[in-house]
């Protein structure tokens, strides 16, 4: 954050979406104090709690400084009023060639509708960076951005026809064709499509780095959810469109297991416990479980792959509007898993 306005030509304030209770804008705040920070999230108690802690952190701030640096003649206290929190969950309706003026009244005048702007988004969760790229290159004002996307499970895709992905339990989130912000977004890739299933997505989130340096065995409740699926399709003849989840992750045993995920389910429970007991018998051989480790593993590898082709469709979406966008590592991939970040300038 430190040299924000000499580094991107002029930028004298910055929209940070996602902010979450504030860490991002107040340090970007406190460290470019000729910068503006609005900070803007959709839930209003991260806001109020970003405003709660800013407040905090003004009293607390001017000790710190002059405990790490020895005076306090250098601090500059007005950089404590350059960052403001809003509430607001962006959709397309909000995209427009106003949108900084948008912001500048929705934070009562804090930022000017005018001066050059960076927009940011440092957990841009779903189709969120699709909507940042978008505004980015509708409004005049935004000169740059930077983008790290994350929770790639919760992006919405082009309709399309393929029923195994629209059907059943695993359905996809499906938008209208006409979307703008739905993957995929570049021209090459709405040519040649390459849609996902929502395992994929779900893969692309996982944290291929962090199970490489714990070489840890994923947890037991990855056999007991295998073995479940196998006794759901032996003793029901119709399955309801919902999943298990996290619900019954904490069971110390199969049958307890079981217990809980016909409840998410909403099951009747009218298998035994001998029968559910069989089950985990059955494949319970040291074999398979090991097997299904190993498959596991094997399917962690094609997370960057997944990743790779989400990133790569909307640096093509930028490079069709004639912006040149690179991504960079920015993070560590143990620490945080989704490291990568876009960034765009307009020339």
């Amino acid at each position: 954050s430190s040299g924000i306005n000499a580094e991107y030509g002029g930028i004298s304030q910055v929209i940070d979406f996602g902010s979450g209770k504030g860490y991002l804008p107040e340090h970007i705040a406190l460290t470019s104090p000729e910068v503006k920070v609005v900070g803007i999230d959709r839930e209003e108690v991260n806001t109020v709690g970003g405003l709660q802690r800013n407040q905090l952190m003004g009293r607390l701030w001017l000790p710190l400084f002059k405990k790490q640096n020895g005076r306090s003649s250098d601090f500059d206290k007005s950089s404590m009023n350059h960052y403001r929190p809003v509430t607001l969950e962006l959709k397309e309706e909000h995209i427009s060639e106003d949108f900084v003026s948008s912001v500048s009244k929705l934070s009562e005048g804090f930022v000017s509708p005018s001066d050059s702007t960076m927009l940011v988004g440092l957990h841009a969760c779903g189709d969120l960076t699709s909507l940042l790229l978008q505004t980015f290159l509708k409004c005049p004002q935004l000169k740059s951005i930077v983008a790290v996307g994350c929770c790639y499970h919760l992006i919405t895709q082009k309709e399309r026809t393929q029923s195994y992905m629209t059907d059943g339990p695993h359905k996809q989130t499906l938008a209208d064709p006409s979307s703008i912000h739905a993957y995929p977004t570049s021209k090459y890739l709405q040519q040649s499509p390459i849609y996902f299933t929502r395992h994929a997505l779900n893969l692309a989130s996982q944290a291929p780095e962090r199970m490489s340096t714990s070489r840890s065995l994923p947890a037991k409740n990855l056999f007991f959810r295998a073995v479940f699926q196998v006794l759901l399709l032996d003793q029901f003849d119709t399955l309801p469109a919902c999943n298990v989840g996290h619900s019954a992750s904490a069971a110390p045993d199969f049958l307890t297991y079981c217990k809980a995920a016909f409840k998410k389910l909403k099951l009747c429970d009218d298998v035994t416990d001998s029968v559910i007991q069989s089950y985990y018998e059955r494949f319970n051989d040291g074999t398979i479980e090991r097997r299904l480790y190993i498959f596991h593993q094997l399917r962690i590898l094609l997370t960057r792959v997944i990743e790779s082709l989400i990133l790569i469709d909307r640096m093509l979406f930028l490079h069709d509007n004639e912006i040149e966008p690179s991504i960079h590592g920015l993070f560590d991939p143990v620490v945080s898993p989704r490291c990568y970040v876009l960034v765009a300038e307009k020339l």
